[in-house]
This record gives C-alpha cells, structure tokens and sequence, in this order.
C-alpha cells in the first residue's frame, strides 16, 4: 500500500495543485505553502530550494527514501511545490522516516 504522503501528492498532481522544478516554482504567483526536495539535488538546487522557502516562508521537506522524479513521473526532476494549503497540511501531518523537515535560512 502506498504512503500516505505519495498519495496526496497524487491528489494534488491531478488538481494541478504542484509546479515542478525550480524554474517553475520561481516563476509561480500563487501562494506556495510547502517545498519538498530530492535528497540526490544539487547543492545548487539545495541553495535554491533552502532561498525559496526562506523567502516564501513554506516549509521545505526532503525527501530521502523517494526519489521526487519516480514521484511525479517527470525525469530529472528535483524540487516540487505544494500550492494548496489544505493538501499541504495533510502532507505535514502524516510525515514519517523518509521525510525530514529542513530549517530555511534566514
């Protein structure tokens, strides 16, 4: 049975509720409420990612047991962006070994 958290991701991919990579996220308008990163990124995309929460004030989440692009089903993608706070509460909630919540910089 799959986790909880990959799921609701599902839900949120079907509602175009999610923006993948970091270019998109950045180009975003919307209120982004959760950040959830690959753990085999780039330091680059780490940065990245680590800025954007900071100045989105999102949480961010690292993924170290899936890979984000098996996920998504998008190949070489690293970051992804939760747009719908309800669904980014759900993921928060039910979080477990393979998620780890990362401190943005302030």
């Amino acid at each position: 049975m799959p986790e909880k958290v990959i799921s609701y991701l599902g839900f949120a991919m079907r509602a175009r509720k999610l923006r993948l990579g970091v270019n998109a996220i950045a180009a975003e308008k919307k209120r982004i409420y959760l950040l959830i990163l690959c753990a085999t990124a780039s330091e680059n995309t780490k940065k990245d990612a680590l800025s954007m929460a900071a100045k989105l004030h999102a949480k961010l989440v690292v993924s170290n047991f899936y890979r984000v692009e098996d996920v998504v089903n998008k190949e070489n993608c690293k970051l992804i962006a939760v747009l719908d706070r309800e669904l980014s509460k759900a993921i928060l909630t039910n979080l477990n070994e393979h998620f780890v919540i990362a401190e943005a910089e302030n």
